[in-house]
């Protein structure tokens, strides 16, 4: 498994630097401009630069790239997934189906769990000392989960659960296929992977881009 990194402060606004749309390809240009705000434009833009690395590392290109009903971007015989919060975009390659996100730990919207959240969810959030911490940590891991089912928000919250179980989170009751968890934090985000098949994540395996 790889990991990928880009901290979006080492971009410029695209809309004042134009030659950084040249790093993407048309639609991904198309994109970024529609976005109101300097770091959103920044943040698509990050992504269109790391799609575009993960496709030419595997030799492919971006007219390969297709984009599922949930609207995750795929390409043949190459798995991976990105997902952007904050300062950072980050990605993932696996040799199978995989899932990521990334949250920034303020804020956290605790509502969310009292509704969607399994009673085993919101009692490990009840029971941390750090609340919110342990929100987005469940969060990032039903995401990746998500993701990595190629269903995305097609996939209710409640429909499936996670479990710590020996300093580890697994899935408990799901309807979708099995799979596998890693998270971790750097500075105050919070990263979470999900793979069809069991595996190890170090945060010092993250290549930064940029």
């Amino acid at each position: 498994m790889l990991l990928y990194r880009i901290n979006i402060n080492t971009l410029e606004d695209p809309l004042q630097n134009e030659k950084l749309l040249e790093q993407v390809g048309p639609e991904r240009r198309n994109k970024v401009i529609r976005y109101l705000q300097p770091d959103d434009r920044k943040r698509s833009l990050g992504a269109g630069i790391m799609i575009r690395k993960l496709l030419g590392e595997n030799g492919l290109s971006e007219s390969s790239l297709k984009y599922s009903e949930n609207g995750k971007p795929v390409a043949d015989h190459l798995y991976f997934n990105i997902s952007h919060a904050g300062d950072y975009v980050v990605g993932v390659v696996s040799d199978c189906e995989v899932g990521c996100d990334i949250e920034q730990n303020v804020n956290a919207p605790l509502e969310i769990a009292e509704h969607y959240f399994y009673s085993s969810e919101r009692e490990y959030i009840e029971a941390a000392v750090d609340p919110g911490k342990a929100f987005f940590t469940l969060w990032t891991l039903k995401e990746s989960y998500m993701k990595m089912t190629g269903r995305g928000m097609g996939l209710p919250l409640d429909s499936f659960e996670i479990v710590r179980k020996d300093a580890r989170f697994v899935l408990g009751k799901s309807p979708e296929k099995p799979g596998f968890f890693r998270t971790m934090e750097f500075e105050d985000y919070i990263f979470s992977v999900c793979n069809e098949s069991d595996f190890t994540l170090n945060q010092n395996e993250f290549f930064d881009i940029l």
